[in-house]
């Protein structure tokens, strides 16, 4: 791509002053990021940020003073820059990785390391990723030359240990200052970059045995992390450093024996005393918010827009801690966060997002609290046009609690056509508050949405997670099940015009839901979805099914215990049941989730001429990365919702459909 180019796209998402409501097109729903995420660099005078184009995602460096773009660093088709940092003032570091759709979240291979100039020269790769892999652990400010990462050797049985990286040529320097153990899993640096913490894993043959243990360095001795335990395998996760790294801050479920949230804990090296500190009353906490030294201050939990938490005393004492309430205050709608400092603290990249804001960027002088707009992700769609995003607690049959999210249209708020949208994963993954590029375009057009966070997501500890084991098209359905019955006893939704939706193990349990309940929902639309359990449980040969071990662990401790009884909850061999009509999105690169599962799905909707919708994109992998079709993905379900359940339901549902041949 010409420089010229960039610099008028660049421009054109920096400059321009915000839209007016409007109608808006589908494409302005389901556009490429023009940014993903900006980091200053140590002396403050550029910033690096990744945006989308094409099936890519590139690095680009600005200069903070006239923003003027300096350089554009891509890879080649589906290369994606997944991680970067800045090694020093004038030297990017960049994770490159092959991703293979919009839901891939999966590394078939260890991401490729790359190292550059700002002015694009002296590019190359850093590091082999042939027979290693690696975890950048801090970016060693004291040494301009180098990173400190964890290598992952085959030699070395994968063990990881500890590594000053040259940024320049590549050279590779062991620290040999690691715990004594042959099942260190990872490492981790405190705010010097000095190790202080290691993770320790033991495998074993069943799921439930594998066990995780904290090596903490004091002093110069390295020794386990022993915590009085209300829990047989308590989840225990590091979240940083103090100040004068004397003490690791944790989130931790250790101390509760059932219904179990992560709270955040304070081990003093010195003493060697753990102090609970807090947590919600509802959900896990989600991440720690750092100072400009890394210093831990305060957590973000996340039920509905964040909740701030700062820690011991420091709302009222450290003046970056007061600098962030400042700024949340400043924004009350919106969730923000610093997403980098420059070295001496003054500049930083402020990120604002909310329900109705997809995400800002700006240039943030911790000094004067002037803020610089930069950069918007999706600048050409006009927030007046978005809606709220309403959050509910909602109980299931067997009085379990959920939460879900509700998107309404700005005109109607009762008796709506009612698409629920299944989020992925399934396990640990979570609808979070904030901007659904898909709820956002549904509602814009007279739908309402509902994503419910089933039992098995993320976000409410491990017992809510564990509820899901076993569940698969059984209780974790149900609670899908309730929640649309609760949207219909709200009397937000006509229970005459329901669709359900979803990609990946959504996908799934769109078609499961029109399967478990053919009277509840009027169609469903699977995008990649897993659609014959007996061929996923045998080995679909997707990249998620090549380690045999570690997928039988898998399948028999959260999916079937057995392979006996698969068939009862796989779409392909239930599909006799189904009375909804049906929509079929696939890749054909699909390396997630193969399209043989769609096609398995369409042959046995034709062994019963049962008829469905259809549409696969060859060169697409798991969930659509090119804009063009997803423009036409979305256009195409608009107008299946439109007959089915929208305005022309009532006289075209069920006379409409396009059988694949």
């Amino acid at each position: 791509m010409p420089l010229f180019r960039c610099l008028i796209i660049l421009l054109a998402f920096t400059l321009t002053p915000p839209l007016l409501a409007q109608e808006v097109t589908t494409r302005q729903f389901v556009d490429s990021a023009k940014v993903r995420n900006m980091l200053i660099s140590p002396d403050a005078a550029h910033v690096a940020f990744t945006f989308e184009e094409g099936s890519e995602v590139k690095l680009g460096i600005m200069s903070t003073e006239d923003r003027e773009l300096l350089t554009v660093f891509g890879f080649g088709d589906d290369q994606h820059v997944v991680q970067f940092l800045w090694g020093n003032n004038e030297r990017v570091i960049m994770s490159v990785a092959t991703v293979t759709g919009s839901l891939d979240t999966m590394r078939r291979s260890a991401p490729a390391l790359y190292a550059a100039d700002i002015n694009g020269k002296r590019r190359q790769q850093i590091f082999d990723t042939q027979r290693s892999s690696y975890q950048i652990l801090h970016p060693y400010r004291q040494d301009p030359d180098r990173i400190l990462i964890a290598r992952y050797h085959f030699a070395d049985g994968g063990q990881p240990k500890a590594q000053l990286l040259n940024i320049y040529d590549g050279d590779l320097n062991y620290l040999a200052d690691q715990p004594d153990s042959r099942d260190i899993a990872s490492l981790i640096a405190d705010n010097s970059g000095t190790l202080r913490v290691a993770v320790e894993l033991i495998d074993a043959e069943e799921f439930d045995d594998l066990r995780f243990n904290l090596f903490v360095k004091k002093g110069d001795t390295w020794s386990r992390f022993n915590v009085d335990s209300q829990r047989e395998r308590p989840d225990i996760t590091p979240l940083g450093f103090s100040a004068d790294n004397t003490k690791l801050y944790l989130a931790s479920n250790h101390d509760m024996a059932e219904n179990d949230r992560a709270g955040v804990f304070r081990y003093d090296f010195e003493t060697d005393t753990l102090d609970f500190l807090y947590r919600h009353p509802k959900v896990d906490v989600a991440a720690p918010m750092r100072g400009s030294d890394g210093e831990v201050l305060g957590v973000m939990s996340r039920f509905g827009p964040g909740t701030y938490t700062f820690l011991e005393d420091k709302a009222t004492s450290n003046p970056e801690a007061i600098l962030l309430q400042r700024l949340a205050a400043s924004f009350p709608q919106d969730d923000v966060s610093l997403t980098s400092y420059s070295a001496d603290g003054t500049k930083a990249i402020l990120f604002v997002r909310g329900d109705r804001n997809p995400g800002e960027f700006y240039l943030f002088d911790t000094q004067t609290m002037a803020a610089s707009y930069l950069a918007a992700v999706r600048p050409n769609l006009p927030k007046d046009a978005l809606v709220e995003m309403e959050v509910h607690e909602i109980t299931a049959r067997d009085g379990m609690t959920l939460h879900a999210m509700l998107s309404l249209p700005k005109e109607k708020k009762a008796g709506l056509p009612l698409i629920v949208n299944v989020h992925g994963g399934p396990f640990g993954v979570t609808d979070f508050w904030g901007f659904n590029p898909e709820a956002q375009f549904f509602a814009h057009h007279g739908y309402a949405t509902l994503q419910v966070n089933f039992r098995g997501s993320g976000n409410r500890g491990d017992d809510f997670e564990r509820a899901g084991r076993l569940a698969w098209g059984q209780a974790m359905q149900d609670d899908v099940t309730d929640a649309t019955q609760w949207a219909i006893d709200q009397g937000i939704a006509d229970p005459n015009r329901i669709c359900i939706a979803g990609g990946s193990y959504g996908g799934y349990a769109a078609l499961w839901g029109v399967i478990k309940e053919p009277d509840l929902y009027q169609c469903a639309v699977g995008i990649v979805g897993v659609y014959d359990m007996k061929w996923f449980r045998e080995g679909d040969g997707s990249d998620f099914s090549q380690n045999d071990n570690a997928f039988e662990r898998f399948m028999s401790s959260h999916v079937a215990e057995s392979a006996e009884g698969i068939e009862a909850i796989s779409p392909v061999h239930n599909v006799d049941k189904i009375k909804a009509d049906l929509f079929i999105v696939h890749g054909g690169s699909d390396v997630r989730v193969p399209v043989g599962h769609a096609y398995r799905l369409r042959d046995a909707l034709g062994r019963i001429g049962k008829p469905y919708e259809w549409m696969i994109k060859e060169d697409e992998g798991h969930g659509f990365f090119d804009v063009d079709n997803r423009v036409e993905l979305y256009d195409q379900m608009l107008a299946f919702f439109e007959r089915h359940i929208g305005s022309g339901a009532s006289t075209q549902s069920g006379d409409i459909s396009a059988q694949a041949p």
